[in-house]
């Protein structure tokens, strides 16, 4: 089981410094070409907003399993969060961790959908920002002709 979890552990990891890396190639654009940036970042957003529709149904799925892994775990220690008075043998705690460690993948999924809905939004601040300066720059300044 220690060995699923840092298997979790890694791909996180892994997919936080794929995005990491994503944002500074971005960034490094922005600083050489604006213009060339922007169209880099609209499309970079456009590829990720695709990303995230084709991942909303495994999300859907993700979150269906946390409630329910939420619920069973609610319903195997009771409301006051103490162990039952049945103590359930080999099969039932194995049955337990295999339950946790599909919670522990859909919560991860969910995590990483997230990051990606976060990083969707960062890009889209930014587009707006550029073309609210890209407007004002092009506005004739007040009392000229």
């Amino acid at each position: 089981m220690a060995q699923q979890i840092y298997r979790l552990y890694l791909g996180l990891r892994a997919r936080l410094a794929e995005i990491e890396e994503r944002i500074e190639s971005l960034k490094a654009k922005f600083g050489a070409r604006v213009e060339q940036g922007d169209e880099d970042v609209r499309r970079h957003l456009e590829k990720l907003r695709n990303q995230i529709e084709q991942g909303r149904s495994k999300i859907v799925t993700a979150q269906a399993e946390v409630t329910h892994w939420l619920a069973e775990s609610r319903a195997a220690t009771g409301e006051t969060g103490a162990d039952s008075e049945a103590k359930p043998g080999t099969r039932g705690l194995r049955q337990r961790a295999d339950e946790a460690d599909r919670y522990a993948a859909a919560a991860t999924d969910i995590a990483l959908a997230t990051i990606e809905e976060a990083e969707a939004a960062a890009l889209e601040a930014w587009l707006k920002r550029h073309d609210a300066a890209s407007v004002k720059a092009n506005q004739p300044a007040v009392g000229s002709p």
